[in-house]
């Protein structure tokens, strides 16, 4: 009896983690992605046995939806999905510190959230850790999200703990309570993986937030990211050994990886229904024509985030005239539909509030010429990496030579036509990210606000409004931003 226990131990384990990060969107998009392939995905890698569904975060936003209901549907359908672990993204906090709160008291499956101190410790509804044993092998799951979160997003007084020491001191603490194999759900950018790879004693990383599509092993450490919305679902399969001689046990393991395109999954038709039912609800609300574009408008990302776009100089116009202001700015990385429109297209809710999706609002500051100044300088920063904090303007043209260091780029402005006094005060629109000092505008914390914030209004609804009013609008690519 012994001898065949012996070889029992000796048998190797195979264990799955099936993983999704950065899916806000139900439905799939050119054939590819949604929760309804996902779901065909995990069933059948659950029937195989020792199959783990992980969701690396970035999920209740910033979806068309959740401009509705906050991403309440979201975690119906995750209720349903028989999730074992998540850690949160940053984008779990866009709809602020209440709604994400209200999400995981709804969520029915486990949230490791190791690194987020809510008040004198963890979020309620949420755990540091989760220890599970699979024929006799031993996994201890911890959660990491981005410190970044502050500047990214809208966690009122949530704090996030260092990440990268989290993870070291949380692995040895796992290893010490018995976990053979340590798993980190890590919502962190690219970069922090690879140091926690290196330094922190963890076996896989199961990561999100860079929306890579993602199979990394180094002879020690697994890092799998599995792009973004579901499109491909990443399998991290490790066969583990686990073998005790001489009261000393030894943990070996291997791992293989699966990629499936989702491109080539049937939907399960029970998930499938459900986010229908959630479709045709948003449907009623957003398929509504509210006026005709007479030029043709380009959200794509590269565009919004690299210069001046007409989009964004719609919206800044809308915000501009919303609440009465001298300027508007908003940021180009919340532009988000990523898609053309063709000069006379109708456009509707659905098409604005897939623009502005993040449920911002509309604030009116009082700023200085010289904070406005600081404020361009930082808009065009990150011109190159197209990074989100690109200066969309009404009110405003600046010259801008990109050959010039950072800080010291924008070489003149104008305030409708009048050259920038740096003294002066003027009344500014913006969103309430940017106004918060996302995104990296500094310059506007702590500006005096002229509308108080619990009566600001939508900036998605503003422009809504506007079209409507209008019922055509012609915006254009007119100089505002000009780059050299």
């Amino acid at each position: 009896m012994l001898l065949s226990g012996t070889a029992l131990a000796q048998e190797a384990v195979t264990i799955r983690f099936v993983q999704t990060n950065d899916i806000d969107r139900m439905g799939p998009e050119k054939g590819r992605g949604g929760f309804a392939k996902l779901a065909t995905v995990i069933k059948e890698e659950k029937a195989k046995g020792n199959a783990f569904f992980i969701h690396a975060g970035d999920t209740i936003s910033p979806s068309l939806l959740s401009g509705f209901d906050k991403g309440a549907h979201i975690i119906d359908i995750l209720n349903r999905m028989n999730v074992d672990v998540m850690a949160p993204g940053n984008h779990e906090f866009d709809l602020g510190p209440d709604a994400f709160r209200a999400r995981m008291a709804e969520a029915k499956f486990d949230i490791v959230a190791t690194n987020i101190v809510d008040g004198n410790g963890l979020p309620a509804n949420t755990k540091p850790d989760k220890m599970v044993e699979v024929q006799g092998v031993k996994i201890g799951f911890f959660g990491l999200t981005t410190e970044d979160t502050p500047i990214a997003s809208s966690p009122g007084s949530i704090k996030f703990s260092p990440t990268i020491d989290t993870a070291r001191a949380k692995a040895k603490e796992l290893r010490e309570k018995g976990a053979d194999l340590v798993v980190a759900v890590a919502h962190t950018p690219l970069e922090v993986d690879m140091i926690i790879a290196r330094s922190a004693g963890v076996d896989v990383i199961i990561g999100g937030h860079d929306e890579h599509l993602l199979a990394f092993y180094d002879g020690k450490v697994v890092v799998s990211e599995s792009e973004s919305q579901a499109n491909f679902v990443n399998i991290v399969e490790l066969s583990v050994n686990k073998t005790t001689k001489d009261g000393k046990t030894t943990v070996t393991w291997s791992p293989n990886f699966r990629i499936v395109d989702t491109a080539n999954v049937k939907p399960d038709p029970e998930i499938e229904a459900v986010v229908k039912g959630y479709e045709d609800k948003l449907s009623k609300e957003l398929d509504v024509e509210i006026g005709v574009t007479e030029t043709p408008l380009d959200s794509r990302r590269a565009t919004v985030r690299g210069g001046e776009a007409a989009m964004g100089n719609l919206i800044t116009d809308a915000l501009k005239a919303a609440v009465g202001a001298d300027v508007a700015l908003t940021n180009g990385g919340g532009i988000r539909a990523d898609k053309q429109y063709q000069a006379g297209q109708k456009l509707t809710r659905r098409d604005i509030l897939s623009e502005m999706p993040f449920g911002n609002t509309t604030v009116l500051l009082e700023v200085t010429g010289a904070q406005i100044k600081d404020a361009l300088e930082n808009g065009v920063s990150q011109v190159r990496e197209l990074g989100g904090r690109f200066p969309q303007v009404s009110g405003i043209v600046a010259e801008v030579d990109l050959k010039e260091p950072v800080g010291s780029r924008v070489k003149s402005v104008k305030i409708n036509g009048q050259p920038l006094d740096p003294a002066k005060t003027y009344k500014l629109a913006t969103n309430d990210f940017v106004a918060r000092g996302g995104d990296g505008y500094r310059a506007f914390i702590g500006a005096k606000s002229l509308i108080d914030v619990s009566a600001s209004q939508l900036m998605a609804s503003q422009v809504i409004d506007y079209v409507a009013k209008a019922g055509k609008v012609a915006p254009k690519v007119e100089g505002r931003i000009v780059l050299r």
